[in-house]
């Protein structure tokens, strides 16, 4: 599956890419917007393979998975992603979470990793502390 969903990729081809869903998936993009279903999916796919993301290459590997119940698989990949020119010029790295129906995907979700000191603006002290301590201080 994550061989063919990284060549439909690299082919610029919404449909095969979509083709690894199920009919009735959700699809968390990187931006937050969920894609309900197979054909939003492919349309949706097709729209940034043929604009931002035109000529952009896709490497995605396994992390770990685990058995939810009978036929329902818990999986986790991370993905760099190439783009060659543009607005989103640049190599992008990404992790997502699946869970996978029967071999297809029913739910995925797709995140940007980034390193924490640029996340925090090179905030030494935010970035020292741990998630759980990233609150807001008290006056």
């Amino acid at each position: 599956m994550l061989t063919g969903m990284a060549h439909a990729w690299n082919a610029g081809d919404g449909a095969a890419w979509a083709a690894h869903f199920a009919q009735d998936a959700d699809f968390v993009d990187v931006v937050g917007r969920i894609q309900h279903g197979r054909a939003v999916i492919a349309e949706e796919h097709q729209k940034i393979f043929d604009t931002i993301y035109r000529g952009s290459r896709l490497t995605i590997e396994y992390v770990n998975s685990r058995q939810l119940t009978d036929g329902l698989l818990l999986l986790h990949t991370t993905s760099t992603l190439s783009v060659p020119e543009g607005p989103r010029a640049g190599v992008w790295h990404a992790i997502q979470t699946k869970v996978v129906r029967d071999g297809e995907i029913l739910a995925f979700h797709n995140g940007m990793r980034m390193d924490l000191a640029d996340f925090t603006h090179e905030d030494e002290e935010l970035a020292d502390r741990a998630p759980r301590e990233w609150r807001r201080q008290q006056p």
